[in-house]
């Protein structure tokens, strides 16, 4: 796996309703309504808020291209894809980078989900480097 090396590392991937950098403290980020799952009102449903919070490392300097998606489990169709921009960069000494990636989508049924980061590569297939289920249920089917 020299490929996996070489892209940067997913040390954190927590979904939640908002993310803010801390004005008092520069690095710190306050998470708020962190979430394994997503309860809606009906379905197909788009949540008005929803946040997808990284840390990233890297032992290397560099820029690096990559993506995120949700994929629906059942129907093997992704609902939501975007590019990670601007692409996270690494100093000299590498280290780590707190990312943040709004996300804005239709869950068309309710089930698990599933979201993957990924990076590109200039050989080979893309990289994927975190994966986390996410479960979207109904009021009423919990």
């Amino acid at each position: 796996m020299v490929s996996a090396a070489v892209t940067p590392r997913v040390r954190i991937m927590p979904i939640c309703d908002r993310v803010r950098e801390s004005r008092r403290e520069a690095g710190v980020f306050d998470l708020k309504g962190v979430r394994q799952q997503l309860v809606a009102d009906a379905i197909p449903f788009v949540p008005p808020r929803l946040w997808l919070f990284l840390v990233l490392s890297s032992p290397r300097a560099g820029s690096f291209a990559g993506y995120i998606r949700i994929v629906h489990d059942r129907t093997d169709r992704t609902i939501f894809y975007s590019y990670l921009h601007p692409r996270p960069r690494f100093g000299p000494d590498g280290g780590f980078l707190p990312y943040r990636v709004r996300v804005q989508c239709t869950f068309p049924e309710g089930g698990r989900y599933t979201v993957h980061v990924c990076f590109f590569q200039a050989l080979g297939s893309d990289v994927v480097k975190a994966e986390l289920p996410f479960d979207v249920t109904e009021v009423g089917e919990v």
